[in-house]
């Protein structure tokens, strides 16, 4: 042995040195590797450029599969890397077809990012990825985080060209190719495709997914059911790939939002603070608020209403005159903007920060950009070619062949020069279309004479009959919506009908840009609170909620409620602020009833168990004439001083959030509050023109209780005639309510045993005598029913009752933070 010892031969430490060089290189060695790490973090790549491992703390996340870097796509063909060059900073991979992709790679403490720097303009798209983990216990699809164990990881977009999902021309390739699939999301406001996700539930694991388009070149496309759009091109850097970025970042599950806090502030991305802290994380993020059409004449009143409801917002559903240009109603101000912010002013003075509805980029006809001279950057489906000369009257034209008259519109819009026409059906003839009952000069534009060559563009509208804005001028309503809020200090926005944004053609890029060049352009950014019609994954971090849900045409028991419930898991699985939507206080109509307090409470009583937010809308009619209103204002403010101030138990919220169940919150002082499972009843119906003959006035019902209880009770009458004296027997005694009621009125008797007459409204026409007790027993119980009627008109009478459960006590804790 020792003779062998003798016989090895000593190299030199340089040539030790390249051997071991060439070894890390990967010359001749599969198991070349290169690694970034973060902080909990760290991914690894073959020499081909595809990962061989995702680590967060130190557990193996990456499911079997062999997935890229990045892929690109070209002539609708997939392209991925088979080699991958490091130096520094710097990763060169050289991909299937010969070209390259030249990334910039960093490992930061809190994520590990990769920039697009070089790539071959014939790549009509970059993805990241995709690239599958073996987590998808919870899959935020929106903010692009799979959680599972005790782990989380995700991948977000740092620009917004760089978008969530891949294309819908891509997606079936890029599913096929690399074998996933996903559910859509179904939410209250649309079906979205797995397509659109940043990360994918793909059923045994999440598949990350973003991507950057060119696009710097017009495109024929398919856009919103239309085919052959002409779509045009981005301008500048946002138009390329090149500057497309993500970051990659993992933590245990209990901190992954914290750590993408610290993300957005590491990476420059937007973090908005609420109240002093980060808005994903604070509750006052999720305080509710007051809608309704206030005028500068009525403020003052509205907002009394809004403090008596404890809330901090009160918010404007319809406050401009046109969108576009965004002039105010001349109710609101008179003096443009400066009038605007002294009502802004007067609202913080008593500690109410005003907001307002818009409809994003939806563009009405009465605004200049519209009328009397239309903006050449007005959005356009494409062009027509005119088969003859226009004289300034002529109502019927006739163009050549177009695929643009396949999708039906509304109000059917034309532009040619200076001029706007509209016409009122298109007819296919041979190879022309002839457009009848055209409108000259439509919308106070002026009508002329126009020659064979001149082009005519054929507009999008909406149903709403609005037009939109290209891109370029889209750019223009952004920079007039932030020029808003910095002249007015405006504290909340609603960006609704943010779709109407895709309509350009440019999908999420052409939404991410809009929001984002408002809030860049903001020159007080903190406590703005702002949501949409939808969520996409830029946004999240510039989107303070969503409060979808809108009860129009329904009861408020009846009001979407499975899409708000449905939302609510969606909120949750992307880590976002939670809120129920908009809920409704109506008056009585020929259709409902007046909003009662019954009504309102189970509205109340599920915001307090999804703990989530709300939008409570009261018209200015309704705040003037409902005559319970500060009841139920003083509800709203009770309720959400319990949830705001996180005092439900999770065992009570289970319960509370149940669409079945009932309550009533009873404030005892300051500091303690007692909480009421209510059951309620059906609507017993007594018809008196039904009775037998010498039958008495009444009925004979089967009523039931949980718990033996006091009984309220709520009780009109339908048709004509009148009733007197209202009695109700149970085993437990017999109640009488000594009055009279007619039509359009409610006797309402509560469980302290008072009883008052009200107009349909609820406004108090009398207090009434009761004699007895109104008490139910447990279970099952007979009730007879009977009353006094003195006119030949028997009318159909209508009650309804609920019993209380034994009261919970809770006590109001105060937190700081929402002083």
């Amino acid at each position: 042995m020792n003779s062998n010892l003798n016989t090895i031969k000593l190299y030199p430490m340089k040539t030790i040195a390249c051997i071991v060089g060439l070894l890390i290189s990967g010359f001749g060695n599969p198991t070349w590797a290169q690694d970034l790490k973060t902080t909990l973090t760290q991914v690894r790549f073959d020499q081909q450029g595809f990962y061989t491992s995702i680590k967060v703390d130190g557990k193996e996340l990456l499911e079997s599969g062999r997935y890229p870097i990045v892929s690109v796509n070209k002539d609708q063909k997939i392209i991925q890397p088979k080699a991958l060059k490091v130096n520094g900073d710097r990763f060169s991979l050289t991909m299937e077809d010969g070209e390259a992709v030249e990334l910039k790679v960093a490992q930061q403490k809190e994520a590990i990012t990769y920039e697009v720097l070089k790539l071959s303009s014939a790549y009509k798209l970059l993805v990241f990825g995709p690239v599958k983990i073996k987590l998808h216990e919870v899959v935020g699809e929106v903010v692009g985080v799979a959680q599972g164990e005790d782990l989380a990881f995700g991948m977000q977009a740092l620009h917004v060209k760089t978008v969530a999902g891949i294309p819908e021309n891509y997606i079936g390739a890029y599913s096929r190719a690399f074998n996933y699939q996903g559910q859509n999301s179904n939410l209250s406001v649309a079906s979205i495709s797995f397509g659109h996700f940043a990360a994918v539930d793909a059923g045994n694991g999440a598949v990350f997914q973003l991507s950057a388009k060119n696009r710097s070149n017009k495109e024929v496309q398919n856009v919103k059911g239309l085919n052959h759009m002409v779509t045009l091109p981005v301008e500048g850097a946002d138009g390329l790939i090149a500057g497309a970025k993500v970051a990659l970042f993992g933590d245990k599950r209990s901190q992954i939002l914290t750590r993408i806090g610290r993300v957005e502030v590491e990476q420059g991305l937007p973090h908005p603070m609420v109240a002093g802290e980060w808005a994903k994380v604070s509750r006052n993020a999720m305080r509710s608020y007051l809608i309704t059409n206030f005028s500068a004449a009525n403020l003052d009143f509205a907002l009394e209403k809004t403090k008596r409801a404890g809330f901090k917002n009160l918010y404007h559903p319809d406050p401009f005159l046109n969108w576009g240009h965004f002039e105010w109603r001349k109710e609101l101000s008179a003096e443009a903007d400066a009038g605007m912010k002294k009502l802004v002013d007067r609202a913080a003075q008593q500690g109410v920060n005003i907001g307002i509805h818009t409809l994003s980029n939806f563009t009405t006809t009465n605004d200049a950009y519209v009328t009397p001279i239309p903006s050449k950057h007005l959005l356009k489906q494409g062009e027509l070619k005119l088969v003859g000369a226009l004289d300034a009257n002529q109502q019927e034209i006739a163009v050549q062949q177009s695929e643009l008259f396949s999708l039906p519109l509304t109000l059917n819009t034309l532009q040619i020069e200076d001029e706007l026409i509209t016409y009122g059906k298109a007819e296919k003839k041979g190879e022309q279309w002839v457009l009848t009952n055209c409108v000259r000069g439509a919308f106070g534009t002026q009508k002329a004479s126009h020659s064979l060559e001149k082009v005519v563009y054929k507009l999008w509208d909406y149903p709403y009959k609005t037009l939109f804005p290209d891109l370029t001028l889209q750019d223009e309503y952004a920079k007039r919506l932030a020029a808003i809020f910095n002249k007015t200090g405006l504290k909340q926005i609603s960006f609704d009908g943010l779709e109407g944004c895709m309509y350009t053609g440019q999908d999420y890029y052409a939404t991410g840009k809009f929001v984002s060049d408002f809030y860049q352009g903001l020159a007080n950014k903190t406590d703005l609170i702002n949501d949409a019609s939808r969520l996409d994954h830029y946004l999240w971090h510039i989107h303070t909620r969503m409060n979808w849900g809108e009860p129009w045409g329904e009861e408020m028991r009846a009001g979407q409620v499975e899409n708000r419930i449905k939302n609510q898991d969606y909120f949750q699985r992307n880590l976002f602020p939670r809120m129920l939507g908009w809920f409704l206080v109506r008056l009585a109509d020929r259709k409902f009833e007046a909003t009662s307090l019954e009504d309102l409470e189970w509205a109340l009583s599920k915001s307090a168990g999804f703990d989530s937010g709300y939008a409570m809308s009261i018209d200015m009619k309704t705040l003037q004439q409902h005559g319970q209103i500060d009841q139920l204002l003083e509800s709203m403010k009770n309720w959400d001083q319990l949830r705001l101030a996180d005092i439900f138990t999770a065992e009570q919220k289970l319960r509370l959030k149940d669409p079945k169940t009932e309550w009533h919150l009873e404030k005892i002082d300051e500091a303690k509050f007692m909480l009421y499972p209510l059951f309620v009843s059906k609507r017993y119906h007594c018809d008196l023109a039904s009775m037998q003959p010498g039958q008495p006035g009444g009925a004979d019902w089967s009523w039931e209780s949980p718990e033996e209880s006091t009984f309220a009770l709520r009780m009109k009458i339908e048709g004509d005639g009148t009733i007197e004296n209202p009695s109700f027997k149970t085993d437990k005694g017999i109640v009488k309510i000594l009055g009279k009621l007619e039509k359009d009125q409610y006797i309402l008797l509560d469980h302290k045993g008072k009883a008052i007459l009200t107009d349909k409204n609820y406004r108090l026409i009398a207090a009434l005598s009761v004699e007895g007790t109104a008490v139910l027993p447990k279970g099952g119980s007979a009730v007879a029913f009977s009353c006094d009627t003195n006119s030949d008109e028997k009318p159909e009478v209508i009650v309804r009752y609920n019993t209380r459960m034994k009261g919970e006590t809770l006590n109001l804790v105060k937190k700081q933070r929402l002083e």
